[in-house]
């Protein structure tokens, strides 16, 4: 059903409706919710791209507002924006941030740790040489990757 020209009621309604509402219905209607992702989701895109890139954004924005779903009884519209729900979305994604560099750093950690691979294919000599050198500055690179700020690090692996 419209009330106007390509106005479809469920989407006036959800236009019309603030965050808080649609999070509060949506405890009752969980389809509900997925007016919350139409309006924010471009934004929390933006926001993780610009500190994770385009393809690990894309993950965060799901893994985002799947939290927020799980986790819509806590939202409490008094604190922050009060009726917009961006603050909450955007701590939650920073939250997600947070973890995926601290997950990032302990992978670089753990690689520092871990004996580089043999080439089999390379005479004995060639083999013992190149494991000498790529092991001392395998664990010299990612210690370094792994004590390089977030942004730093990020600039680094794009090349």
């Amino acid at each position: 059903m419209t009330v106007g020209p390509g106005v479809d009621i469920g989407t006036a309604r959800a236009d019309a409706e603030s965050d808080a509402s649609v999070i509060a219905r949506s405890r009752d209607e969980p389809e509900a919710f997925a007016a919350l992702f139409d309006r924010h989701a471009d934004a929390v895109h933006r926001y993780a791209a610009r500190r994770l890139g385009g393809e690990a954004a894309d993950d965060l924005v799901a893994e985002t507002f799947t939290t927020a779903f799980q986790q819509r009884h806590r939202y409490d519209p008094a604190r922050g924006a009060g009726a917009d729900a961006r603050p909450w979305l955007f701590g939650i994604a920073t939250n997600l941030v947070g973890r995926h560099r601290r997950a990032e750093a302990r992978r670089f950690k753990a690689m520092a740790r871990v004996p580089a691979l043999v080439d089999h294919d390379e005479p004995l000599a060639d083999r013992a040489a190149d494991r000498v050198v790529a092991r001392a500055v395998r664990r010299e690179l990612a210690a370094a990757l792994a004590a390089l700020p977030a942004r730093h690090r990020d600039v680094l692996l794009l090349v």
